[in-house]
């Protein structure tokens, strides 16, 4: 199988219609069907559904789409790290994943030491929670990765961050509890929530919230899930729901949106990880080192 099948393969992919596919990459209509029904026959399936005036992915289609865009991004940024190098300064792509923390501050830090000192380097942020964060350095796609404690981290080298985030509420300014200086687990279990994907499972005992809630637990009102923080405030501003979240981050709307700790309080901590065994280019040594060096001098 052949990069420039692969090319052809999602070209047609996004297209929906072999014939502007076919234009988009400036070759022949039925030489790009031969290349199709080419790869089909070494894959031993249908890849699309033809149609009348356009093409389906198939459940086989679908699988390679979301296979061949990783390969191809992949070689992407071999090709990019080595049409970089120059003898006389360290240059390239650095990807990290990261978890909306407080353990991105070092981080950050870091980077923006690492940068003055070689302007070259090119940092990648992408945010997931840890399940994305380990999929994705198993995958190659992440050099490093920022994830919040606890998490199944033994695949991997880390080290711990410094900075600790503290859960809380997001609610509106209006809302009853913003009167006080905390929330407890009693006024929480009493209004509907939103949670993130990590804190779903309340019956995991490691999950720092299930602890903190106690018998209250089996009480929670949870309506839906989180990712991105900005994102569930704007479902808090429009109703009475809660968030449940860390505080200081997702830069939410302050004039309509207010935060408040748990009472007692909760705290966790977070670690910077990457995948045993793992070979960087140059400026992901470096970037590496500094964090190193910053976290153990």
């Amino acid at each position: 199988m052949e990069l420039r099948t692969l090319r052809y393969f999602l070209a047609v992919a996004h297209e929906g219609n072999i014939s502007r596919a076919a234009e988009s990459l400036y070759i022949a209509q039925p030489s790009l069907s031969r290349q199709i029904q080419s790869l089909e026959k070494e894959l031993g399936c249908q890849l699309f559904i033809r149609k009348s005036h356009r093409v389906e992915l198939t459940p086989e289609g679908l699988e390679l789409r979301s296979r061949a865009t990783e390969v191809l991004e992949m070689v992407g940024r071999i090709e990019d790290e080595f049409a970089q190098r120059d003898e006389h300064s360290i240059v390239g792509d650095v990807h990290l994943v990261a978890a909306e923390t407080a353990g991105m501050h070092c981080v950050a830090r870091v980077i923006t030491e690492l940068h003055e000192q070689y302007p070259g380097i090119s940092l990648h942020l992408h945010t997931g929670d840890d399940t994305q964060a380990s999929d994705m350095l198993d995958k190659g796609l992440a050099d490093f990765a920022v994830i919040c404690q606890p998490a199944y981290v033994v695949n991997y080298h880390t080290r711990k961050l410094p900075d600790k985030d503290v859960w809380g509420v997001l609610m509106r300014v209006d809302d009853p509890l913003a009167v006080g200086e905390g929330v407890t687990a009693a006024q929480l279990a009493k209004r509907p929530c939103y949670l993130s994907r990590q804190q779903v499972n309340l019956s995991h005992e490691t999950n720092p919230l299930r602890n903190w809630l106690g018998h209250y637990r089996g009480r929670v009102k949870q309506i839906g899930t989180l990712d991105l923080v900005r994102n569930a405030g704007a479902m808090v501003a429009a109703g009475d729901a809660l968030a449940v979240t860390f505080q200081g981050i997702g830069g939410y709307d302050t004039d309509k949106l207010t935060f408040r700790p748990f009472e007692p309080r909760l705290e966790t901590g977070s670690v910077f990880a990457w995948k045993r065994h793992r070979t960087f280019n140059e400026a992901s040594r470096v970037f590496l080192d500094a964090i190193k060096e910053r976290l153990e001098g």
